[in-house]
Order: structure tokens, then C-alpha cells, then sequence
């Protein structure tokens, strides 16, 4: 039994089809790529700008919740005495928090709590402009504070 080689045929110049051949895109393809990019990024921008402006919120937020934390902690370090809500109107925001957060406004008040160990309750909010003219839900944080050494 011989085995014989029969030569591959080889394409004509004009393809398969009878078309030349093609090495790139038509100006249809091109245009509906477009069209197609155009509706990504139509869709895209959009919810990019909301990104933006979400990541900035919670950003404030997170800021004014440190800072109620902080000055929660340093005024519940102060002397009994000294914690009245006339003596505390003066307390001011730090520099970093009135610089983040836009109208920023601090309020505290103590009351003093009936019962036999002797108690205050301290509450600080604090509320900024989220956007021009939208006030940004407030920044609220009550601690309880005792009467050091146990007396009336």
C-alpha cells in the first residue's frame, strides 16, 4: 500500500466567500462600538457623581462622630462641678472638624439625673450642611456621668 500526498489547496486572493479580504472594520462597527460606549458612559457618570458625593457624606459623618466622641471623653474627664451647661456653651469644635463639616453647630447640655448616686447626663450634637441647603442628619451622643468618690 503506497501512501500518496495530495497538495493542500490554496485560497484565492479573494477568500471564501469571493469577498477580499478584510484586515479591519467597516465604518458600521465603528459607529455602533461608539454608540455603545457612549450608553456605558451615559450610565456610568451619573452614578459615578453619586459615588463621589456618598463617599464625601459618610466621610463628615465619620468626622463628626469622632469629634462627639472626643469632646464626649474630655468633658466627662472634667470636675463635676464644672459640668453645667452654661459653663460648656463656649466649647468649640477643633479646627479639623469645623473645617470638614460645612455650618458646623455644636450643642451640649447636661441635666442633672434624680436618683440616689448623684448623675448627669450629658448630650452633644452636632449638625452640618450636607449640600447647600440640606442639613445632614445630626451627630447625637448622651453619656452618663457619676459623682466622683461616691458623695451627694
Amino acid at each position: 500500500m503506497r501512501i500518496t500526498r495530495r497538495p493542500l489547496p490554496r485560497p484565492s486572493p479573494r477568500g471564501r466567500g469571493g469577498k477580499a479580504d478584510r484586515r479591519g472594520f467597516t465604518l458600521l462597527e465603528l459607529l455602533a462600538a461608539a454608540a455603545m460606549i457612549g450608553v456605558v458612559l451615559a450610565v456610568m457618570l451619573p452614578m459615578l457623581g453619586w459615588a463621589a458625593a456618598e463617599r464625601r457624606a459618610v466621610a463628615r459623618r465619620e468626622r463628626a462622630a469622632l469629634e462627639a466622641a472626643n469632646l464626649m471623653e474630655r468633658l466627662a474627664a472634667r470636675p463635676w462641678d464644672r459640668l453645667t451647661t452654661e459653663g460648656l456653651k463656649r466649647e468649640p469644635l477643633s479646627e479639623a472638624a469645623a473645617s470638614a463639616l460645612p455650618d458646623a453647630n455644636l450643642a451640649i447640655e447636661v441635666v442633672e439625673v434624680a436618683g440616689p448616686p448623684a448623675s448627669k447626663r450629658i448630650r452633644v450634637a452636632i449638625r452640618w450642611r450636607d449640600r447647600p441647603g440640606v442639613d445632614a442628619a445630626p451627630v447625637r451622643l448622651s453619656a452618663f456621668v457619676h459623682r466622683r468618690g461616691g458623695g451627694p
